[in-house]
């Protein structure tokens, strides 16, 4: 053979290695695109008849200990029976997650009762309530007495945005009432009905607003404790911002006592169990709340609620001095036992773990009952958080990118909601760095 024949010949070999070389690279990169959609698909396929199952409290995709995607199922207990080792060709690896709680404890409040009669006819309509500021946290009302013979007595109740919605306060047997239970610099917008001997109730009376007072205490920071008057403690997640207002992000289990609380009950910094005391050290007012459906067979996905606040009560940076960036981080498969995330909370403070699994389903159980979540996020180790820690936001190590929203865990496995459907169920963005 020629030289030159022989050199055609080394260089179309070269040629044609590097060709299946560059179609194995691209080939790979398919692969690994699909790979997860793959697994989820297969995942959420199952997870019904998987959790039907005794002892298995979620499934969520990861990695096995080959680092390929697989399913995971999150069991309460080992020795769970009846484990499949794989799904449809796809990996299955069990995880000893132990039972998931909401990280809080919160405590029933009371119940108003309703009073009865037979006279179906409405007394008149109030005059519009005097709403005068006398401090930091009371207001005085006054109003004229509407002239009914069969007159019982009169309800007040209370919005803090004017229009409403309003939620009853108080009941009320002379034409005055005297609002103590205010978070400072809130406006406050209250209308006033007639309620007869027999039960029956007027309608509304015309508007009437007042602003409370600075109380003079230092804004708080986020990532420290807080709560609903009725529950113990849980964490401020980060300051959240829409239309020119600024709100505290935490849990619904938080400041909404799992769905108990009524739009306008004050938000407190402490949390009770730490020595809050309402109203004195309220910072704001539950504002809104993502209603949470207590069943097994429930696609819930966030655990989430805001409260009004003002920049004179709350800040935006955690005591170890950091600010979550104003832009958040959606996860994606990439991110599996890579990512590094970090947290600031009540109880264990500052904190770091690893993004373990996401797509998680999972049972997390609440003083009302058991609530099914879908499209979660799991992060290990199981110090990175504990009970308390409700609320806290979950970021990214490197830019404090925030990924989550911290609600629930056991002793090895934290759960979080994805914070982008936190986000846009409020409608609010970040404020931060």
């Amino acid at each position: 053979m020629s030289r030159r024949r022989l050199f055609q010949v080394l260089v179309a070999a070269v040629v044609s290695v590097w060709l299946l070389v560059l179609s194995g690279i691209v080939s790979a990169q398919g692969n690994s695109e699909n790979a997860f959609e793959r697994v989820k698909e297969v995942q959420e396929r199952h997870t019904e008849r998987l959790m039907a199952q005794e002892g298995v409290v979620g499934t969520a995709v990861g990695l096995d200990e080959k680092g390929e995607n697989a399913v995971l199922l999150l069991l309460e207990r080992p020795g769970v029976p009846g484990i499949p080792t794989d799904l449809e060709g796809v990996p299955v690896r069990p995880v000893v997650t132990g039972t998931i709680y909401a990280l809080v404890k919160p405590q029933a409040p009371t119940k108003p009762t309703k009073p009865g009669g037979k006279d179906r006819t409405p007394p008149a309509v109030p005059s519009a309530p005097t709403a005068a500021t006398i401090s930091s946290r009371q207001i005085s009302l006054t109003w004229s007495l509407n002239g009914e013979t069969d007159l019982s007595h009169y309800r007040v109740y209370r919005s803090i945005t004017s229009g409403g919605p309003y939620t009853r306060l108080a009941e009320a047997t002379a034409s005055s009432y005297s609002d103590t239970m205010l978070a400072p610099l809130i406006a406050y917008s209250y209308v006033i009905t007639a309620v007869d001997t027999s039960g029956n109730e007027s309608g509304q009376s015309p508007e009437s607003s007042a602003t409370t007072l600075t109380n003079g205490r230092s804004p708080s920071p986020i990532g420290v404790s807080t709560g609903h008057p009725n529950i113990t403690a849980g964490t401020i997640g980060c300051r959240v911002t829409k239309n020119g207002k600024v709100y505290a992000l935490s849990n619904n289990h938080v400041y909404a006592d799992e769905n108990r609380g009524t739009i306008g009950d004050n938000a407190l910094q402490p949390g009770p169990i730490d020595g809050g005391v309402n109203p004195d050290s309220a910072i704001g007012v539950l504002a809104d709340f993502a209603p949470i459906t207590f069943s097994r067979r429930a696609s819930n996905v966030i655990d989430a609620a805001i409260a009004l606040c003002s920049v004179d009560t709350l800040g935006k940076t955690t005591p170890a001095g950091w600010t979550p960036s104003a832009s958040p981080r959606p996860l994606t498969s990439d991110d599996l036992g890579v990512l590094w995330v970090k947290k600031y909370g009540r109880t264990t403070h500052e904190t770091n773990g690893q993004v373990y699994a996401i797509n998680a389903t999972v049972n997390v159980s609440y003083s009302r009952g058991t609530a099914r979540f879908v499209n979660q996020i799991v992060v290990t180790p199981g110090g990175f958080s504990d009970g308390g820690d409700s609320g806290s936001l979950i970021v990214t190590q490197s830019g404090n990118n925030p990924v989550g929203l911290l609600f629930a865990g056991s002793s090895s496995y934290t759960i979080a909601n994805p914070i982008d459907a936190v986000l846009g169920h409020f409608g609010v963005t970040i404020d931060g760095q």
